[in-house]
């Protein structure tokens, strides 16, 4: 081997001394292959004066490819102990400065590239025991070189600065330790984006048997990440792995994600190449911060629904398995977590404990308590929640809890999951609490009495929730049904309610009282048909109030025939003022009767059915001594105009007694 090396060596200070001497010695060699590897139409020129060029008509690395490649070298040094070039240049897509040296005895090749002011690459080829030992060092360097390598389907790379090295020994032994920063990338749709990145990878590969042992680190040291709908910050996070790769399946024997702040996790898992899908897996996160995880990693998942702007304490702990059939064991426990409705208040729960053994293919039972909780400003008592599980199936016979002095009722709640999203479903009702401390905690008008209500089957089918029979209500004396009530979306930032309502027989004199309006006697019905809130706001409904039928004192009182006329027309508030009636407090009145069918934000207005007259409608139709008639002339009426004259008739009156 030495002797070939000398003999080389002689034939290249041989061929120097000629082109010495000539102006110019060009050389083809034939195409030149190797293992994901080749290259054609090589040409090596000697020019005089030491001049030389390399030319390569195509090369392919891998899946990449070259064509009329050159190096030039402006000064070739031919000596006994190898061949160098101090100054070179390297054209493919732009020249790139570089030079070279090759040690002959030693055979140990050296290669530095500048492709800008502060960025270096250096190849170092030397021999080895079965092979050679190849390391690339790296100071500044750009990582929108390796664009051209990376996948169509990635987010584009648009920034990023690399320092570190990697070597690969002869022994097929790799160790990479490098720094990225400033990196940055975006997507053309704007839905993955990162600016700022820091990064410290440090992997190790190493054959043993017939598999290849891993191990790799990698730190975010810096900047921020938008992943829709995820966006997170730096915090010193840390993934680290080891394991085993065969060629048919990649295993992690030990894994774990460090976040400062959060927690930490355990992972583990096998991964089968050609079926492409985890066989395997195991992952383990003790004592988890609610709060912390909940604004890194939950919140924007929930944006746009009820859970968006939430306050959180407390831990959780979880473990869950998986293997080819999906997953399998999930156990979850529960430390003292809240969670609350910070800008509403609309809900709340507060220290739920416990655990929740889930298992694919057993039955098992959660055992969860909760301290207490609100709902809509009222306060929820302890209770507990006796969850039944199997598989995807979960039920629950029986849930009791105190609501104010009276409780609600779960009974046979059934859940679902399966590849359509799921359902669920329960019946139950309201019982015992007092109609003061409710309508009190709601901020509405004090009412007394009971409240109690039946909830017939409710079920949930993705966003939609609908209740089947009649939901019913008992309160001023009578009774209120809501009938075909659908929910729409019901976790989202504009919720839906379509509802057909009928009320019967209820006490006027209760509502008018309860609502500071003047007194009226009697008792009314009402329907609302085609009823639809859109973020509980009323854009459509068609609606009717009427003289119950039946015999019952009918009287009215001045104030109240004040507040009508208020909202349909003065007319009837300035006949009193012009005439006798104003010595009178009551008035006797035949029928009530009024409409509002509501679209596109207006109200058609109605009065007593069969009643109307030329200049307007009838909404109380005189009966009785003395008898008064109140008419309506506003036929169309805006919606926001209607609410104004509502608070304007009721936002000087005393706060009401209801008895």
């Amino acid at each position: 081997m030495r002797l070939a090396r000398l003999c080389v060596a002689a034939l290249l200070l041989c061929l120097w001394g000629i082109v010495g001497h000539t102006q110019q010695i060009t050389l083809t060699v034939d195409d030149v292959t190797g293992a994901g590897f080749s290259a054609q139409g090589i040409r090596l020129t000697f020019v005089g004066g030491g001049t030389t060029a390399i030319e390569i008509g195509a090369l392919k690395f891998g899946e990449q490819s070259w064509k009329n490649i050159r190096l030039d070298c402006n000064l070739l040094r031919l000596e006994r102990e190898g061949v160098a070039c101090d100054d070179g240049t390297l054209m493919l897509a732009e020249k790139i400065p570089l030079s070279f040296s090759y040690l002959t005895d030693k055979r140990v090749l050296n290669v530095v590239l500048k492709p800008a002011k502060d960025e270096t690459w250096q190849l170092n080829l030397r021999p080895a025991k079965g092979g050679k030992d190849v390391s690339v060092k790296v100071a500044g360097g750009s990582v929108l070189r390796f664009l051209p390598w990376l996948p169509g389907s990635m987010p584009k790379l648009n920034a990023g600065v690399l320092n570190g090295a990697i070597e690969y020994n002869a022994d097929g032994r790799i160790s990479a330790k490098l720094n990225a920063s400033n990196l940055g990338f975006a997507d053309a749709a704007g839905l993955h984006a990162g600016e700022k990145i820091g990064l410290t990878i440090d992997a190790q590969v190493e054959p043993a048997a017939d598999t290849i042992r891993w191990n790799t680190s990698v730190t975010w040291t810096g900047g921020e990440v938008f992943w829709q709908p995820v966006y997170l910050k730096a915090a010193l996070q840390q993934l680290s792995a080891e394991g085993r790769f065969d060629g048919k399946a990649l295993r992690v024997e030990r894994g774990s994600l460090k976040y400062p702040g959060v927690g930490d996790a355990a992972f583990s898992g096998t991964y089968d190449l050609a079926a492409k899908q985890l066989t395997q897996g195991r992952v383990s996160a003790p004592s988890i911060r609610v709060a912390a995880l909940y604004e890194s990693v939950l919140k924007p998942f929930l944006d746009g629904t009820l859970f968006a702007d939430l306050r959180t304490e407390g831990r959780v702990s979880a473990e869950a398995e998986v293997n080819a059939n999906g997953l399998q064991r999930v156990d979850v426990r529960l430390e003292n977590v809240s969670f609350e409705d910070k800008a509403q208040h609309r809900f709340a729960l507060f220290d739920v404990s416990g655990n929740v053994p889930w298992r694919a293919e057993a039955a098992t039972q959660a055992d969860i308590t909760v301290k207490g909780g609100e709902l809509l400003k009222m306060p929820l008592g302890a209770f507990a929640v006796p969850l039944a599980m199997n598989g995807a199936r979960f039920e629950l016979k029986q849930l009791r809890v105190p609501l104010l002095d009276g409780q609600i009722d779960v009974r046979d709640f059934v859940a679902r999951s399966d590849a359509d999203g799921g359902y669920w479903q329960f019946t139950g009702g309201v019982s015992g609490i007092s109609m003061d401390k409710f309508t009190a905690a709601l901020g509405v008008p004090v009412m007394y009495g009971t409240l109690d209500a039946t909830l017939p089957m409710v079920r949930q089918e993705k966003s939609t929730l609908r209740v089947d029979g009649a939901l019913s209500l008992k309160v001023f004396d009578g009774t209120i049904e809501a009938k075909n009530l659908v929910l729409l979306d019901i976790f989202g930032k504009a919720p839906r309610v379509q509802a057909d309502v009928v009320m019967r027989n209820l006490n006027l004199e209760m509502v008018t009282r309860t609502y500071s309006f003047g007194n009226i006697s009697g008792r009314m019905d009402s329907t609302i048909i085609g009823l639809e809130l859109v973020n509980w706001e009323p854009v459509k409904f068609d609606a009717r109030l009427a003289s119950s039928a039946g015999n019952y004192p009918r009287k009215i009182s001045q104030a109240a025939v004040q507040n009508i006329s208020a909202l349909g027309g003065a007319g009837a508030a300035a006949a009193i003022q012009r005439s006798f009636l104003r010595f009178f407090e009551q008035f006797g009145y035949d029928k009530i009767g009024w409409g509002c069918k509501l679209q596109n934000t207006v109200c058609e207005m109605s009065g007593v059915a069969g009643e109307d007259k030329p200049q307007g409608y009838v909404i109380v139709k005189g009966g009785g001594i003395p008898a008064i008639t109140v008419m309506g002339y506003n036929r169309q009426v805006s919606w926001q105009e209607l609410l104004n004259r509502i608070k304007r008739v009721t936002q000087g009156n005393i706060k009401p007694i209801v008895e």
